[in-house]
């Protein structure tokens, strides 16, 4: 089965970005193509679902960020890696509510955000793609 890069990216981000957890994605195994459910998708003309997309012959649930490693660990290899100096400090922010918004300000204020995000997206891909191959899924970027 093949599977779009940037469909599989967003679909990531959709349901990682739900705090939630309301939200799912599918991939189908027939087409390859993507659905998504979710309590915040409600406007006319939304997609129709299919009404097997809970029967693992026929679809397989897609990972989000946390499913994928993507959550803190990133953040403390990011920081390793960019502002090792900063790494209690940065450790100590989530440690309470808001961390990532605290991290991202942290990293606007030492000129790391727009880094951050490129070292999130490559991680992210490259997390994609092993997703890819241990599920016998070929990617294809458009």
């Amino acid at each position: 089965m093949t599977v779009e890069l940037n469909e599989l990216l967003f679909a990531i981000h959709f349901i990682s970005a739900d705090p939630n957890h309301a939200s799912e994605a599918f991939l189908s195994l027939e087409t390859g193509k993507i659905h998504i459910r979710s309590e915040y998708i409600d406007f006319e003309g939304a997609e129709e679902l299919p009404d097997d997309l809970d029967d693992p012959a026929r679809y397989i649930s897609l990972p989000d960020k946390h499913d994928l490693n993507l959550g803190t660990s990133l953040v403390w290899s990011f920081v390793d890696k960019y502002s090792s100096s900063d790494y209690d400090r940065v450790r100590a922010m989530f440690r309470k509510r808001g961390a990532y918004a605290k991290f991202k300000d942290w990293a606007d204020r030492n000129d790391l955000l727009e880094t951050w995000h490129r070292f999130e997206e490559e991680a992210t891909k490259k997390a994609a793609r092993e997703w890819c191959e241990e599920n016998d899924l070929h990617l294809v970027e458009k």
